[in-house]
């Protein structure tokens, strides 16, 4: 054994309900990742930079992160009723109306941050946590149709990644404005 202990315990740890090396292993780092993604784009930054729209009717750094609180509090949400209950319709978000009751883009962003890593650490538990064998379990989306919690996880990571592209361009806009 190395001296990094979390992360070769994390990679070496058994599934107790397959007797199987963990397969998930990447999807959950992938969560982790997304937090501290989130987290570096805004160091230095200050509120005014974070909440500076790139271009008139674009989304601020603000904005696009309020809309990421919103689709991880759905996600967690969506992923614990797929790995407690039998076949769950999955809720969907109404992000505009997120936005009118949080006005996203005029708020802290050291706050958003506070929350959004409250959302991933949640997401990140559960899936640890889950058992390979759990991993396929399904919901029903109303857009999407039957899901498993890998298609709802890996897809889930993938768009929060694009609104953290998002909030990359619309950082870079306001630092070549001020």
């Amino acid at each position: 054994m190395t001296g990094e202990p979390d992360r070769i315990v994390v990679q070496n740890r058994i599934d107790f309900v397959t007797g199987a090396v963990r397969r998930y292993v990447g999807d959950v780092d992938a969560v982790a990742r997304a937090g501290e993604r989130a987290r570096a784009l805004l160091a230095g930054r200050t509120a005014a930079e974070a909440q500076a729209e790139p271009a008139p009717g674009e989304w601020s750094a603000c904005r696009a992160l309020g809309h990421v609180i919103v689709y991880a509090r759905l996600l967690r949400d969506q992923l614990t009723r797929m790995a407690w209950m039998t076949d769950p319709v999955l809720p969907v978000a109404d992000d505009e109306g997120e936005d009118a009751r949080h006005a996203w883009g005029r708020r802290d962003p050291a706050l958003l941050l506070s929350w959004l890593g409250e959302e991933i650490e949640a997401i990140g538990d559960l899936l640890k946590h889950l058992p390979d064998s759990s991993w396929g379990r399904a919901g029903l989306h109303p857009a999407l149709g039957r899901r498993s919690i890998v298609q709802q996880a890996r897809d889930g990571m993938e768009h929060i990644g694009a609104h953290l592209d998002q909030i990359e361009a619309a950082l870079a806009g306001s630092g070549e404005r001020a």
